[in-house]
């Protein structure tokens, strides 16, 4: 409340500042009004290089006291044997510790192949292409390579059998103008959505780093996407791969060959207690080494959780 003016001034000297007063008091209100309507800052984008370091702490998740970061020489031993490339990230993120196989190999981008079913989920349920779990689309008829995608298919059932002309459709229906306004939202790799819009996540110019898979999973567990909660929990329901008394796997697949090169991954998170551990496998080869590296993306995932206990050694 302003104080009463004092007695001692004058009419004429209470007149000649009224100007000043009026100026002061609109500034205040000027700036209180900016204040109150401004919106919150957005989210900082992920680096754009490729060499992607290790991610800070989602938000909403318990910032570890000392953070740190191993490279981890038996586990690339382990990918040697198999005689295959690639990297392997893990974070525990009780601990705040980075375990990483091949540091060069774990900083530099990939071709998502079908790990990108992941945000390609949320962003057909956030524009509703996807209404619900029941969502059904009918195959077209095309016998495919996989005998599994000749059938009508829910959501569900398309994602535990990777089904590409399923999630085709569901980019078609987003459509470009969408998906690339939501990839930007996320912060999706390099956010690339070249090369057509049912082609750009296996033969276009998205790419993503071992690195950036578990920044992504992170906000998508911490339920820190720029997305509604119920996309994020219906996504996180139909990841599960295993669930046990002990543990619960989730986890997306990706292949990615042609006559040059392969491109194989398996990215997730594993919750055992009250521990999480992040993870993200990718392995190279040459285009005929496609066949091999499919089993291996569990395998080698298995046995390095195995080694740094993501999962018991019995599992």
């Amino acid at each position: 409340m302003l104080s009463p003016l004092p007695g001692c001034l004058s009419r004429r000297a209470l007149a000649s500042a009224r100007p000043l007063l009026s100026c002061a008091l609109l500034a205040i209100v000027t700036t209180a009004s900016a204040c109150a309507t401004a919106p919150p800052p957005p989210l900082a984008p992920p680096a754009a290089s490729g060499g992607a370091a290790p991610p800070a702490a989602a938000p909403g998740a318990s910032a570890p006291a000392a953070a740190r970061t191993e490279i981890d020489e038996g586990g690339a031993a382990l990918l040697r044997a198999e005689g295959v490339d690639g990297a392997f990230v893990l974070f525990d993120a009780a601990r705040g510790v980075t375990r990483v196989v091949n540091p060069d190999r774990a900083a530099a981008r990939y071709v998502p192949a079908s790990t990108f079913k992941i945000p390609n989920t949320i962003i057909g349920l956030e524009t509703g292409v996807i209404p619900d779990e029941r969502f059904t689309l009918r195959w077209d008829g095309v016998q495919r390579r996989v005998p599994d995608w000749n059938r009508d298919h829910d959501l569900a059932s398309a994602m535990k059998h990777s089904v590409v002309w399923f999630y085709q459709e569901v980019a078609r229906r987003i459509g470009p103008e969408r998906m690339q306004a939501h990839l930007d939202g996320l912060g999706y790799g390099n956010r690339d959505i070249s090369g057509g819009i049912d082609q750009f996540w296996l033969t276009g110019g998205l790419r993503i780093s071992p690195h950036e898979q578990i920044d992504f999973l992170r906000r998508l567990r911490a339920g820190a996407l720029p997305c509604s909660a119920r996309s994020m929990d219906i996504v996180k329901r139909i990841l599960v791969l295993e669930q046990t008394p002990a543990y619960t796997l989730r986890g997306k697949t990706g292949m990615e060959m042609d006559e040059r090169s392969s491109t194989g991954w398996l990215v997730g998170y594993v919750e055992r207690g009250a521990d999480t551990y992040f993870f993200a496998t990718v392995l190279l080869g040459a285009g005929s080494d496609g066949e091999r590296i499919m089993p291996l993306r569990r395998s080698l995932t298995r046995a390095l959780l195995k080694r740094h206990g993501a999962l018991p050694e019995d599992a």
